[in-house]
């Protein structure tokens, strides 16, 4: 019977070092290529379902072929400890069959929270209607195929919403904190002008990352950042929609701005609030995501904190978090509304 990411990852835990074997779907996230010592190449691959991901092996010359480019696998697994860590070693597999709803699962994705984020974009990009912008928004979506693949696209291959439908994910998070920040000046701006920048500050990603299950760079995504891509479809757009130079400018500004406005683009400084607004709430989702620095912080914490429970010693945090005193009688921060 098929397990899941999940359920390997407890039955290992209970079988005490046994080694046992599990069937599964997973998409297969990233391969990597490496020789052995004895010269004999293998596999490693990031599997992944709806309720994580692991590392696995395959050793077998005839298995190792095709699995990078597979997508999603139904996989039976050799599930054994190596090393004092959970060993998983690819016995055989098939390429499964999937629909976009599928790999949004085998990301972690509620394909019904992804449609209502769909909808939301949606509604943005018909609020540009009768607008230049939303002219030449819609000639970046014309071509057959574009819409949809924008839909399942990711927002990069590591750092940040690295997922099936990530890129949508990203989209209405910054088109949503960036509107909250120009509504709270309380002053005029150019809603259709901010929104194509939404759209269009990522778009390259089309061209820089493979779609799902499987996320990786692409030759041009090699060659060159995905905001390059990115103004290289705003200009062809711009030649479909027969859009003014001066509109075109104003777009590869709020692209090149929303990237650079940290880091390398000194020599301009960002025009007007909806550029400026575009570019805070970009940096504030792209930090959203969770590095693999954060989560060996994170978890380093977790085990400070257990080992100072376990020893009777923690007081900090459960105290604040229902506004109780402190071990000295004196009140918390939290109770006295200092946080």
């Amino acid at each position: 019977m098929p397990k899941t990411v999940e359920q390997i990852r407890a039955e290992y835990e209970v079988a005490g070092g046994r080694a046992f074997f599990a069937e599964g779907r997973f998409a297969v996230v990233n391969c990597t290529f490496k020789d052995s010592k004895n010269g004999n190449r293998f596999a490693t691959v990031e599997l992944r379902d709806g309720t994580g991901s692991f590392t696995a092996r395959a050793f077998d010359a005839a298995l190792i072929v095709g699995i990078d480019e597979a997508g999603a696998i139904d996989a039976r697994l050799k599930v054994e400890e190596f090393n004092g860590a959970m060993s998983c070693v690819i016995n055989a597999w098939d390429v499964a069959e999937l629909t976009s709803d599928d790999v949004l699962r085998l990301g972690g994705l509620d394909p019904e929270v992804h449609a209502q984020r769909v909808a939301t974009l949606e509604a943005w990009l018909g609020q540009c209607d009768g607008t230049v912008y939303g002219d030449v928004l819609r000639a970046c979506f014309a071509e057959p195929g574009t819409w949809e693949a924008f839909c399942m696209a990711p927002a990069a291959v590591r750092l940040h919403h690295a997922e099936p439908g990530g890129l949508v994910r990203h989209l209405v998070e910054v088109g949503s904190a960036g509107l909250a920040l120009l509504d709270s000046t309380g002053t005029d701006y150019d809603r259709p002008y901010f929104l194509a920048g939404v759209f269009l500050h990522d778009l390259g990603k089309l061209d820089t990352y493979t779609l799902p299950p499987t996320i990786s760079y692409t030759a041009q995504g090699l060659m060159g950042e995905h905001q390059i891509w990115s103004t290289f479809r705003l200009a062809k757009a711009c030649g479909v929609a027969g859009a003014p130079r001066s509109v075109e400018a104003r777009l590869l500004h709020i692209i090149e701005q929303a990237h650079g406005a940290y880091k390398h683009a000194e020599w301009q400084d960002a025009l007007g609030p909806e550029a400026k607004a575009l570019a805070a709430a970009d940096f504030f989702s792209s930090r959203l995501g969770e590095t693999e620095k954060e989560r060996k912080a994170q978890l380093a914490l977790d085990r400070l904190l257990a080992d100072e429970a376990a020893a009777g010693a923690a007081r900090g945090f459960d105290s604040l978090a229902d506004g109780s005193a402190s071990p000295s009688g004196e009140p918390t921060a939290q109770a006295t509304g200092l946080f």
